[in-house]
């Protein structure tokens, strides 16, 4: 039987921690690992144990006290595998970048469903970045903004292509329809990203091509 995905959540609203624990709870392939309502008591209770055991972390950026986009990289050095997945009412292409600049692997809007939050849960423990629709073309702008002439020399077009599509939470399939090329070319293609940029997951690859100026 596979082992089920250990779920941390870090937010204030009551209401809403209590919604995400009944989603975690009816879900065969998750468990809730820990509860807490803000940062400092997050800092302050977390221990070894839970560090080495939880596979994602619900985030709220909007928290009392520390806000969570200063949790951002605490919990990247801290937790040996954990991905981050941003809930918030933030709906802020800029603050969606930069959350996922600091290693967050996704992005959603509180407002999304239930289901979404399951489906995008499983996506960001397997890899995958995942950002809220409703931020998409906002972001799609700013992805596809010209770049500096030293710039075209890091990723080809084609590379480029393939990193914005997957960074708007595009899986590869749905990336090689869109660019009318094969599902092993896009994966040729994603390969050569992280060869490039010496990361291993799409939302390395966002972060770091936003250092490197290919992302503002």
């Amino acid at each position: 039987m596979q082992k089920p995905l250990s779920i941390l959540i870090i937010e204030d609203n009551q209401q809403y921690t209590g919604s995400l624990k009944r989603m975690i709870q009816l879900t065969d392939r998750m468990e809730l690992i820990a509860s807490y309502h803000d940062a400092e008591q997050f800092q302050r209770e977390v221990d070894e144990p839970i560090k080495r055991g939880t596979d994602v972390i619900l985030l709220d950026l909007n928290l009392p006290g520390k806000n969570g986009m200063q949790l951002i990289p605490y919990i990247c050095k801290e937790f040996s595998k954990c991905h981050i997945l941003v809930l918030t009412q933030k709906s802020d292409h800029q603050v969606t970048l930069e959350a996922i600049r600091l290693g967050a692997s996704g992005y959603l809007l509180k407002k999304s469903s239930i289901s979404t939050i399951r489906d995008a849960i499983l996506e960001v423990h397997d890899g995958g970045c995942i950002i809220d629709p409703k931020l998409s073309k906002a972001i799609l702008g700013v992805l596809t903004e010209p770049n500096r002439p030293h710039e075209k020399q890091i990723l080809t077009m084609r590379e480029r292509q393939v990193l914005e599509f997957l960074a708007l939470g595009h899986v590869k399939k749905e990336v090689a329809v869109l660019m009318g090329v094969s599902y092993s070319a896009v994966a040729q293609y994603t390969e050569s990203i992280y060869k490039k940029l010496q990361v291993s997951n799409i939302a390395a690859a966002v972060a770091t091509a936003m250092r490197k100026g290919l992302i503002r």
